[in-house]
């Protein structure tokens, strides 16, 4: 009963927060458009009720919150808001599978979507996928900078989840880290909404691709997403603000608040992003000239723009991916795994696992050709931990289990390899563009299907281990 109160007891704020940030703007919009959605007003209603309902009961009652708390409440919530954002889907006309696949889409800052036309879209529901990916952006790096590490040993919880630079570089105060955070991303959404402005995108646009853009979501309000806008300036400001949001926040606001730029320079994670992100670009770009046949001018821009947008799973397009052949698409999909840096709005495996996983497998390769040699491994300075080396291979583990498991379910519909592939990689890692049949949206693909990557969107962008660890038995024990 006690953890059932928790979880009701922060579904309060989290319903607050949803209904302020993302359906009342929303519902704006429609009431000066004539439309006034009576959906988003029912949503914004009750979810005000409840939270006030909630305030005036549990506000005397004190509980203490431990990292299953933690776990629990942060499924729960993500699970709850999806169904409820599915709603203005269902009521524009679409089935409420659709509604909810694109609604969780929208919050896990995916960018997967099974609208086939974006033009038959009101303004006001447009407007409202791209505050879901700016919502659930906010909101991840809130649960897990903030609200985890605040529970009862939180913080062992995150070692494998986090480079730690996050916990040091905020106040270790809840309210003081979150208010940090919320400021930090409000002045990067304005900084990229001007910046897209004086680029040539009109208001309306360059609000909804800001939100879209600092949340690493993908989504656009056109279906040729960023190609409709062919203009030069708008991609490199989307190639700008997407490094920003997949380098891990701490840098950002140490380098803001404190003036410590060379911390980028000193972080090993950032470095490995880095050169990571150079390399795949190079070879995207070779591909592109010596196998596909692109033009130079080409090659660089459609290079440059795709890898960063996909290795850095933004998933923002400029055409359909399909159009680069099979190699390209393929190559820099595989880097996706990778994904963002940790503490950031990414998705992926998180460049700091892959990196811990790389000084490893050096450190063991040395050890096989001189045995007497003494060789530790570390990250900035300071020695692996083996509990770490312990939970990323466990979580590289269940994430290659998941991502089977997930494959499985989709060729088991009879969806070719590659594009069952593509669509698996692109949920699992918050990616959103496919491959193959799903180059353009997700319109084709089953009700079973649609349910499948929305689970796997969950799995990618709750980190794995906060879905996992609700199937042991031993969770649920007191």
């Amino acid at each position: 009963m006690t953890t059932l109160l928790k979880v009701l007891r922060f579904l309060g704020p989290i319903f607050l927060f949803f209904s302020m940030l993302v359906v009342l703007p929303s519902y704006v919009i429609s009431y000066f458009d004539n439309i006034a959605d009576n959906g988003l007003l029912i949503i914004l209603i009750l979810s005000i009720f409840y939270s006030l309902v909630i305030r005036l009961t549990l506000r005397k009652q004190k509980f203490i919150y431990t990292p299953r708390d933690g776990f629990l409440i942060t499924f729960v919530s993500w699970v709850l808001v999806s169904l409820i954002a599915a709603l203005p889907f269902y009521s524009f006309g679409m089935s409420y599978v659709d509604s909810f696949f694109e609604a969780v889409s929208g919050l896990t800052t995916t960018g997967s979507t099974s609208i086939s036309s974006l033009s038959e879209l009101p303004n006001y529901l447009l407007m409202y996928r791209q505050l879901l990916q700016w919502a659930g952006g906010v909101g991840l790096v809130i649960v897990v900078l903030a609200i985890i590490p605040a529970v009862s040993g939180g913080v062992k919880v995150l070692q494998a989840e986090t480079s730690g630079f996050a916990e040091k570089s905020f106040s270790p105060r809840l309210r003081e880290t979150a208010r940090s955070l919320l400021m930090f991303y409000l002045i990067i959404t304005f900084l990229c909404v001007s910046a897209y402005w004086f680029a040539g995108m009109s208001l309306f646009d360059a609000f909804a691709h800001s939100f879209s853009t600092v949340s690493i979501g993908g989504f656009s309000t056109y279906d040729q997403n960023f190609g409709h806008f062919q203009n030069t300036g708008i991609e490199l400001v989307a190639i700008g603000f997407m490094i920003i949001s997949s380098t891990n926040f701490g840098l950002h606001f140490l380098a803001v608040t404190k003036f410590r730029f060379t911390s980028y320079l000193k972080n090993d994670e950032f470095i490995f992003f880095l050169i990571v992100l150079v390399s795949a670009i190079v070879v995207s770009i070779l591909l592109l000239l010596l196998k596909e046949g692109f033009v130079l001018s080409d090659a660089l821009r459609y290079g440059l723009f795709q890898t960063i947008s996909i290795v850095t799973t933004s998933g923002f397009t400029l055409i359909p991916l399909d159009g680069f052949g099979q190699a390209v698409p393929f190559f820099i999909f595989i880097v996706a795994f990778i994904g963002a840096c940790s503490g950031s709005v990414g998705g992926g495996m998180k460049a700091w696992r892959i990196l811990i996983l790389l000084r490893v497998a050096v450190d063991s390769i040395t050890k096989l050709m001189h045995p007497n040699a003494v060789s530790t491994s570390k990250i900035n300075g300071v020695k692996i931990e083996s509990s770490q080396i312990e939970s990323v291979f466990a979580f590289i583990a269940f994430y290659i289990a998941f991502f089977l498991f997930f494959l499985f379910i989709l060729i088991f519909q009879d969806i070719d390899f590659y594009s069952a592939f593509s669509a698996t990689t692109a949920a699992i890692n918050n990616l959103g563009p496919g491959l193959g049949v799903f180059s353009e949206n997700y319109s084709s693909l089953t009700d079973l299907g649609k349910c499948t990557l929305a689970f796997a969107m969950i799995v990618g962008r709750l980190e794995l281990f906060g879905v996992l660890i609700l199937f042991f038995p031993s969770f649920w024990k007191n």
